[in-house]
């Protein structure tokens, strides 16, 4: 993955009005993005490293515009739409020197992207300084402050992520995608599983099956054993 971060693009199945918000506000946050690098403080806004529904995003107030070291820790602040308040917290690792020449490890960047001073984003990096890799994000996609979507990357491509749909706390859907090579030879992300929650008791129930980006099955739990025992196979048109 490159050294500068790439914002992804929300394409979660809802079309709430809260979701295009969201990217919307997104695209803005993006422009103070800045070069990939540092870790994150275990001080302030640490929270819970699980993914998944239910998960609290901070939602203490921070202002400032500035960059701060504290030994082998420092956090920069940015103020995207220039009001005087923090929008974008950067949190980084420092492995050498001190100030803006210091070489920092970017391990975690947390984003307001509707400038409520509550953080609706948090995005986890691993690797060294100016190639860091995106392994997780959490997102807050109805902006209740809890975590409504979690992206897992593997290699800088996202390969699983948990949703809560039913925005009750509880993770119901669970997207599987592999990278494959195209007719033409790209490399093309694609949904190869989609598991659901259909009931809300938490177990998978419902499997659905892919193959070239289009839905070749749908497996059901009918006997809750945990495994799908009844498959329907969709018609191509």
């Amino acid at each position: 993955m490159s050294s500068r971060i790439r914002i992804p693009v929300f394409t979660s199945p809802s079309s709430s009005g809260a979701l295009r918000g969201t990217a919307a506000a997104l695209a803005m946050v993006a422009l103070a993005g800045g070069p990939a690098a540092g870790c994150g403080s275990s001080n302030e806004s640490q929270r819970a490293e699980g993914g998944g529904g239910g998960t609290t995003l901070s939602d203490e107030p921070r202002g400032g515009s500035e960059l701060q070291q504290d030994g082998s820790s420092a956090i920069e602040r940015v103020d995207v739409n220039g009001d005087q308040k923090a929008d974008v917290f950067k949190f980084y690792r420092v492995a050498k020197g001190e100030g803006e020449t210091a070489k920092k490890v970017l391990t975690r960047k947390e984003m307001d992207v509707n400038f409520d001073q509550r953080i609706d984003i948090v995005q986890y990096f691993t690797g060294e300084a100016s190639a860091e890799t995106l392994v997780r994000e959490e997102m807050d996609l109805d902006f209740d402050g809890r975590v409504d979507e979690t992206r897992h990357y593997k290699d800088g491509y996202k390969h699983l992520v948990e949703l809560d749909l039913g925005f009750d706390g509880r993770t119901d859907t669970w997207r599987y995608y592999q990278l494959t090579k195209a007719d033409d030879g790209r490399n093309v992300l694609r949904l190869v599983e989609k598991r659901r929650d259909t009931n809300g008791d938490g177990a998978v129930d419902t499997w659905e099956y892919f193959a070239g980006g289009q839905l070749q099955k749908i497996g059901v739990d009918t006997n809750n054993d945990g495994a799908p025992d009844r498959f329907t196979v969709t018609k191509k048109k």
